[in-house]
């Protein structure tokens, strides 16, 4: 055998031999080595080698190949190769297509990681908890006369024992009361604002807050002990380390109490994604004094949340069902709470995302907002693949000859497919680590708006949500929706037609990508449509009269080391005067209760005259004589309080004042016959000395309530303190001075009502924000389509536009025609979205008690806007193929 003059690689010659005898094998290896070396010449050393490997391939006998392993892979690692190259090739070549593929894929993957983030998080609330499947809270409801008075978690202490008790299939119980925000008093340093509990001994054993120091039984056993978390103790006790047993033991006094509380333990912080959120926790034998025990019995006071932590394998519909004997045989009908008391189970689950109830402790947002995040992510990330597999299909004639070819040279349909989808996988992968690009560049603006501290890694870190498998098929089902049709579509083509050039387009081809089009512009309408009319509300709300002036209203929180005693009262109408003495103050008073809270109840009130089965319930609110001016209400009937009408002995308090739909619920005919009228609550006889006009107290999801004011002053009451516009600044030094001067030694804070009353809109306004960027997402993505598919429908109609011209068609004319077809289906599309957008905008709606009327012109705004957008979309392309001269068209034919 003759030596070449190049080094000829061994690899292949060793595979030949491997499988040829000798006599063959030599001949051959000859002349491979000499095609060899004319390949070296020709071509390089580079492509010389690839043609020597297929040479070798073809001489080997396949029945010998299926037998070799080794041989097996390196062809499939050759033909994978192949298809890398091939399919990269393809994407560089067609740069402009590529970029609106991977543009439009990115832009969709990035919106729904963005969302998807958001979603798992909000899903993952209190997954965390070991016993998270057996943990349920009681809720209940309350009736009188057969009305509902009361919806929530706020019950008697006595529910969660009594059931343990009743019921075999409760495994266990546990007790909270909200105390709100603590001040205490550690070594001589105070500290405010932080959210504290009383819970009872059991908490422990049901939740999973890992103690850190102290042990499960016995840290909220006994009176007096607090339980804090790690990073309130090294706030109170300056820990420098992780040493929390170092603390066991130590006092921390809480407000004006003279009893320290003894620091039994500390806990982990409380997970963002737990609806129960605490700093500390005080044992519930603190609130029950030895004197007082009865209190815990009552089947009337009504403070406490219960959780239930029910037996394995337990049904809590079955165990729910057996809730109404309960409630009749401890509550007998309304003889002993004045209302019909009815219970449920609500999983722990569904603490923060479907909880609709008064009083409620709950870390809560909406789960219809939750699930219609989810619904537009789908949506976006649907229009994104829509929009490659109409593109690669309408590039189809391009590569159309190309699959022609490559038939006619031996290609298989299979391995056609695996090229295409080889192809749409690269292009995914690449949209989707620009996807992650643009995600990292929006998640701090994202944050903001949904109000959270999220990020890719710490949602996919967290095990229970499931994130990292939710991306990952959410990424494979994309390359398998954009992949495999086109793959399925291009590989189909028959040789024989597309070489003569009769290649044409079936019918079904057709019908679906026009039904994909119209997909994509129903779901851009409908989240248009949804956009104006959450826009619409939220704006309605905002300006909508509430009955009451909220405006350059300031807030100062209570004085925390007050002590109530007889001149309480005194000192307060001396501050409340010295302010109305600023020059930048207009007035000022003191209340219970603001504007924009939850304010507590008065069951079984009846007017005197009246039989007791005619009791009703109201809200009620402790205010100063003051309060109604400061508020700007209007007084319908009667008066307002006056000075006399408070007392330090609430007992010799006789004046009420009511508002219009409490004198309603009563029974009263009007305001001026409701004046000097004697009602019953609290075991008391009180007058009516005024009748104001309703406001909105809570936020306009919630009707007008009937709300009974009471004359009284108390330690925990807020300034509410009417400034003048323009000097704010100088008007917080003056009041602060003010504030210090009549309550030395307590911190002065304050906010402003406006945006506090506006906090209730929260979720409102961060569910429209969302919405209103992913709408035009969505656009974007759909004008991208809606780009390349008028691109290529200018292109497949050319020679017809210079036949046209020659005819004496206008470019008008032309770019109408060319524009109709598309203009039909987003039409189409538009119409199609007003029913689904009118059925899930009016469901949303109806949380409302006070909404906006949904009008025509809501729906025909977006439908136009949608087919300006779009017609300004096509129209570039349009015109520029209308413009071409039909010389250079027509002049192959």
């Amino acid at each position: 055998m003759s030596r070449s003059p190049h080094q000829t690689p061994q690899g292949p010659l060793r595979i030949l031999s491997s499988f040829c005898p000798t006599d063959l094998h030599e001949g051959i290896e000859g002349d491979l080595v000499e095609k060899y070396d004319d390949d070296v010449t020709l071509y390089g050393h580079k492509r010389a080698t690839r043609r020597l490997w297929w040479n070798v391939i073809r001489f080997v006998r396949p029945s010998i190949i299926l037998r070799n392993k080794f041989t097996i892979e390196l062809i499939a690692a050759a033909m994978i190769r192949n298809y890398l190259t091939v399919a990269f090739r393809n994407v560089i070549k067609n740069k402009i297509f590529s970029s609106i593929n991977i543009f439009g894929l990115s832009i969709g993957l990035a919106a729904c990681l963005l969302i998807l983030q958001f979603v798992m998080y909000e899903l993952s609330y209190d997954k965390f908890h070991d016993k998270a499947d057996r943990i349920y809270r009681v809720t209940n409801d309350r009736f009188q006369h057969g009305k509902l008075i009361q919806h929530g978690t706020i019950m008697y202490p006595t529910i969660g024992p009594a059931m343990a008790q009743d019921f075999p299939e409760v495994e266990q119980y546990s007790r909270l009361m909200p105390v709100g925000e603590i001040n205490v008093k550690v070594d001589g340093r105070f500290y405010r604002g932080d959210n504290c509990h009383f819970a009872d001994d059991h908490f422990f054993s049901i939740f999973s807050f890992p103690l850190l120091a102290g042990t499960t039984a016995e840290v909220l056993k006994g009176r007096y002990k607090i339980v804090l978390t790690e990073s309130t103790a090294r706030k109170y006790f300056q820990l420098t380390d992780k040493n929390y047993t170092s603390i066991l033991g130590k006092y921390v006094y809480w407000g004006l109490d003279a009893n320290p509380y003894i620091v039994s333990g500390v806990c982990s912080d409380v997970p963002e994604n737990s609806h129960i959120q605490f700093n500390a926790l005080v044992s519930y034998e603190t609130l029950i004094t030895p004197e007082q025990h009865g209190a815990d019995d009552s089947w009337t006071w009504s403070d406490m949340r219960h959780y239930l932590l029910l037996k394995p394998g337990v049904s809590y519909k079955m165990l729910e069902s057996k809730f109404e004997k309960f409630a009749e045989r401890h509550f007998q009908g309304d003889k002993i709470s004045g209302s019909v008391e009815k219970f449920y189970l609500q999983p722990l689950k569904d603490a923060h995302l479907y909880s609709d109830y008064e009083y409620d402790i709950a870390k809560t947002a909406s789960g219809k907002a939750v699930w219609s995040m989810i619904i537009v992510a789908a949506f976006i990330l649907l229009i994104a693949y829509i929009n490659y597999i109409n593109l690669t299909t309408s590039k189809a004639i391009e590569r159309a000859k190309e699959v022609g070819l490559r038939k006619v040279m031996g290609a298989a349909k299979g391995q056609l497919v695996k090229q295409f989808i080889i192809e749409s996988s690269i292009i995914s992968l690449c949209a989707f680590l620009f996807g992650l690009l643009l995600t990292a560049l929006l998640q701090s603006p994202f944050n903001k708006i949904v109000g959270s501290t999220l990020s890719p890694l710490k949602v996919i870190s967290n095990t229970e949500s499931n994130t990292l498998v939710v991306i990952t098929a959410v990424m494979v089902f994309g390359v398998i929706l954009s992949g495999f049709y086109p793959a399925f579509i291009l590989s189909s083509y028959q040789p024989i037609t597309v070489l003569k050039g009769k290649f044409q387009r079936s019918s079904r081809g057709n019908i679906l990508r026009k039904g994909l089009v119209i997909f994509q512009f129903m779901a851009s309408a409908a989240l248009i449509t949804g956009t104006l009319i959450v826009s619409r509300q939220l704006k309605y709300m905002n300006n909508a009269d509430l009955g009451i002036n909220l405006k350059n209203t300031m807030i100062v929180e209570a004085p925390e080391n007050t002590a109530w005693d007889s001149t309480f009262i005194q000192r307060v109408e001396s501050y409340l005067h010295e302010l109305s003495t600023l020059p930048d103050v207009v007035s000022s008073s003191s209340s219970n209760r603001i504007p924009g809270t939850r304010l507590g109840r008065a069951f079984n009130i009846r007017l005197d005259d009246q039989p007791d089965d005619t009791k009703v319930t109201m809200s009620f609110m402790g205010v100063d004589y003051h309060f109604f001016d400061t508020y700007n209400l209007s007084v319908l009937s009667g008066r307002k309080f006056i000075a006399g009408d408070h007392n330090t002995d609430m007992d010799k308090v006789e004046n009420i004042v009511l508002n219009v739909s409490a004198i309603n619920l009563l029974g009263i005919k009007n305001a001026e016959e409701a004046i000097g009228k004697k009602i019953s609550f609290w075991d008391r006889s009180w007058t009516i000395v005024g009748v104001f006009s309703n406001f909105h107290q809570e936020a306009l999801m919630k009707p007008l309530e009937p709300l009974l004011f009471l004359p009284s002053y108390s330690t925990g009451s807020r300034t509410s303190i009417k400034i003048k516009p323009g000097n704010t600044e100088s008007a917080i030094a003056a009041i602060e001075r003010t504030y210090n001067k009549f309550f030395p030694s307590n911190s002065f804070e304050y906010f402003f009502l406006e945006d506090f009353y506006q906090r209730q809109y929260n979720d409102d306004q961060r569910f429209g924000k969302v919405v209103n960027i992913f709408a035009v997402l969505a656009i974007i993505i759909s004008c991208l389509g809606l780009i390349g598919l008028s691109s290529y429908t200018a292109v497949q109609r050319t020679k017809e536009i210079g036949i046209r011209k020659v005819l004496g068609a206008s470019t008008t004319g032309i770019v109408s025609l060319l524009s109709m077809d598309f203009l039909k289906l987003i039409l189409i599309a538009s119409l199609l979205a007003l029913p689904i957008s009118y059925f899930a905008l009016d469901n949303w709606l109806q949380s409302y008690a006070y909404r906006i009327p949904l009008a025509w012109v809501m729906f025909a705004l977006p439908v136009l806007s949608i087919m300006v957008i779009a017609g300004l979309t096509m129209s570039v392309q349009i015109i520029r193929t209308a413009a071409t001269n039909p010389a250079d068209t027509l002049k192959c034919e």
